[in-house]
């Protein structure tokens, strides 16, 4: 895989990439195109389908992962694709952690500073029902380790419901003095 870091004037981008944003617009001339953002983990990329309704444009949405096929041009001082072609992807053809940008902080030490936290809560109620998740419910925990709070957001980052959940937790333990 290109990253998009990775990209200059001039070259050709056939890769998958995540759909950040997508919406119609209409030239001064009258004639339909489609404004697209697509991102990977190393930033986002403004492309235009000029041609909407060319056979070789599948119909896709933002928060989808497409295939795209086109070339990277220079608009205004900023790098922008022409997109030829793309095909909606099917799950299994990427890994999300490709396009999403990542957290910095390392999470299996939040995680073991989250069990920590869990273990002081003296509430019994609440101290079964987070142990039920976050000790006890491996399948659980896998999937949040990796999750973002927001899908579909305009600022998703992967473990960014991990981040929000330990931010939280940590404002909590300050506030009322859990040790």
């Amino acid at each position: 895989m290109k990253y998009i870091k990775d990209y200059k004037d001039g070259d050709r981008i056939f890769d998958i990439y995540y759909c950040k944003y997508k919406s119609s617009a209409v030239t001064k001339n009258g004639k339909s195109y489609d404004n697209v953002i697509i991102q990977d983990k190393t930033g986002t990329l403004d492309a235009k389908i000029w041609d909407p309704n060319n056979a070789g444009i599948a119909e896709f949405d933002a928060g989808d992962y497409v295939e795209v096929y086109g070339e990277v041009t220079s608009y205004n001082g900023a790098l922008q694709v022409n997109i030829k072609r793309v095909r909606l992807c099917q799950e299994g053809e990427y890994d999300e952690a490709e396009y999403m940008p990542m957290s910095k902080k390392n999470i299996e030490e939040m995680y073991t500073q989250l069990l920590t936290i869990i273990k002081s809560i003296e509430n019994p109620y609440l101290h079964k029902m987070l142990n039920a998740f976050f000790v006890e419910d491996k399948d659980f925990i896998a999937a949040f380790k990796k999750s973002s709070a927001a899908k579909r957001s305009s600022s998703t980052f992967l473990n960014s419901a991990f981040n929000l959940l330990f931010s939280s937790a940590m404002m909590h333990r300050c506030v009322f003095h859990i040790s």
